[in-house]
């Protein structure tokens, strides 16, 4: 028999996990504790906490013993993708990690996950060619002159 806890799913989930996605990522309720969680089916099938993990709750995840995947964002997809964490070893001060998901354990975090933003050159907005004022006015004229006087 499956516990409701009342928990609503959270909205960042949907854009964190599209639905054809390609990490095979899930998002469901846990049998046990009723509770979302995020399953990985690509290999083994294993449970996240949704929550994401940073800074000083790394060092509370850290303590507790808890198995961590680390959060990669693949923007050409723009979907996630996790990759397991072997203890301390892998893990990186600046990453973003799920902790594993145990029953009947609270999260670490709850916290939602932003993804980077995109990488943009420096300088105008638009890297049109600068036109001084006679270009600018003789493409202008040829612009609004009809299609027939263009064609002779």
């Amino acid at each position: 028999m499956r516990r409701s806890t009342g928990e609503r799913k959270p909205a960042w989930l949907r854009s964190f996990i599209p639905e054809p996605n390609l990490s095979h990522l899930v998002t469901r309720k846990c049998a046990g504790c009723g509770l979302y969680i995020i399953e990985d089916r690509e290999n083994i099938w294993q449970q996240w906490d949704y929550g994401i993990i940073h800074g000083e709750n790394l060092t509370v995840a850290v303590i507790l013993g808890r198995a961590l995947a680390r959060v990669t964002w693949i923007t050409a997809a723009r979907q996630p993708r996790l990759t397991g964490v072997c203890g301390t070893a892998g893990l990186k001060p600046d990453g973003r990690y799920l902790a594993a998901h145990e029953c009947g354990h609270a999260r670490i975090s709850v916290e939602p996950y932003k993804p980077p933003r995109r990488e943009r050159p420096p300088g105008k907005p638009w890297g049109g060619p600068d036109l001084d004022p006679d270009e600018l006015a003789e493409f202008t004229r040829v612009w609004n002159l009809p299609c027939e006087a263009l064609r002779t």
